[in-house]
């Protein structure tokens, strides 16, 4: 889809949807930028064959009556022909700046102009010159309007601009060059400008009807790719504190397992919270979930970018209600222990909620590969049994898994 048309396409998606006068009039307005916008893509080539066709009207007059205004209007129409194709050129320039109303308008005056010299073409007959001559000028006449319609008539301003004088000649020509039979022949004119104005209204709305169902289909394709997008996001995200889940966490850290190169330590450190039930008891639910969400965003602060696992695909993850788990890239296993101190201080500083101020507690276990193991299955057992252990203890601690799995804890002050 071209960039114009997404554009509009996203214009029209952020239209409040119960507001269904902001909605028709927003779909009137990319309906008249895409009618604006084909009609300039698609008008040059009608000009130039109208410039062909007028040579050829112009040979064949002159060969009968040999006047200088013949010249004259062939001269007068090349210019005029080329005139309109280089201010085409401008206006599809313009139209990304300007609205479509505006240079539609800009346009049609240069369609006026050159109705009115199609028009004109009546002065070259006469009713002493031979039939033939004067049947290829009213030919002409009756032609122009249905010729130039497949692009005049996409905005209809264009089509009445270029047919009016040229209908106006025809009659004129019905009622002054044909004495005998006038009231016929403006008859006639009358039922065929008829029949051309049908045609061009009906031509412009059933191109308007496609058009805006072009524009129907492709909001709702915009709305079906913001609708997968946010499943896709709502999939692999917590809806609360906006961390990656347990899907996102384990899909991402298992390939991250796999590609582990020799030297590689990955700590695995799973952060619980001791008193998560108090704080819902006592404090509320909104206390929980505001307790949850300051967790959260303090693991994520407090963890530099360089010891982080790829951390624009990979941060912390939220796992279970109350319970957390990051990984982590250390140089060597004696960086596990300062490391999960900075993360226990940071997460325990005391929270406030409605005045009311409370110390949370975490219990953190941590696992390491290779040391412990090298799937996420079998880190994720050792850091549960320390987090437990951690729990045991009192809670407000970390605690190291060590192979055998029988783990010894390190302990971190309150």
């Amino acid at each position: 889809m071209p960039t114009g048309n997404r554009k509009r396409t996203k214009l029209l998606a952020s239209c409040d949807p119960h507001d269904e006068h902001a909605q028709t009039a927003t779909i009137e307005q990319m309906v008249q930028q895409r009618l604006v916008r084909q009609m300039l893509a698609s008008v040059q080539s009608t000009l130039v064959a109208g410039l062909v066709v007028s040579y050829a009207v112009a040979l064949a007059v002159y060969r009968t009556i040999q006047s200088d205004y013949v010249l004259l209007w062939i001269v007068a129409m090349t210019a005029l022909t080329f005139g309109r194709i280089g201010y085409i050129r401008l206006l599809r320039k313009k139209q990304n700046s300007s609205s479509p109303e505006c240079v539609g308008r800009q346009y049609a005056l240069t369609s006026l102009l050159a109705g009115l010299a199609w028009a004109s073409i009546i002065l070259l007959d006469h009713p002493d010159h031979p039939i033939a001559t004067r049947l290829l000028i009213l030919i002409t006449l009756l032609a122009m309007p249905v010729a130039s319609l497949s692009s005049n008539a996409m905005y209809r301003p264009v089509f009445y601009a270029f047919s009016v004088p040229i209908f106006a000649g025809m009659l004129a020509w019905s009622w002054w060059f044909s004495p005998e039979v006038n009231i016929e022949f403006v008859l006639i004119s009358i039922g065929y400008i008829a029949l051309v104005a049908v045609m061009a209204n009906r031509y412009n709305e059933n191109l308007k009807r496609s058009i805006q169902r072009d524009i129907e289909n492709e909001r709702l394709l915009h709305e079906v790719s913001s609708m997968n997008a946010e499943l896709q996001r709502l999939a692999y995200e917590d809806p609360l504190t906006g961390l990656s889940n347990r899907r996102s966490f384990e899909e991402s850290a298992t390939e991250l397992l796999q590609r582990l190169r020799g030297g590689d330590v990955i700590a695995l450190m799973l952060i619980d919270m001791d008193n998560f039930k108090w704080i819902n008891d006592s404090l509320g639910h909104a206390a929980g979930d505001e307790a949850l969400v300051t967790l959260s965003r303090r693991i994520d602060e407090n963890s530099r970018l360089t010891e982080m696992i790829a951390h624009t695909q990979m941060g912390a993850a939220r796992i279970g209600g109350d319970e957390f788990i990051v990984l982590y890239r250390i140089a060597t296993e004696s960086e596990v222990e300062p490391l999960a101190k900075r993360i226990l201080d940071a997460v325990t500083a005391p929270m406030s909620f409605d005045g009311i101020d409370y110390e949370p507690s975490v219990s953190i276990g941590i696992a390491l590969a290779p040391t412990h193991a090298m799937t996420l299955d079998e880190l994720l057992k050792h850091a549960d049994t320390a987090m437990y252990q951690a729990k045991s203890r009192g809670g407000h601690c970390y605690v190291v898994a060590k192979v055998p799995m029988e783990p010894t804890g390190t302990q971190a002050s309150a």
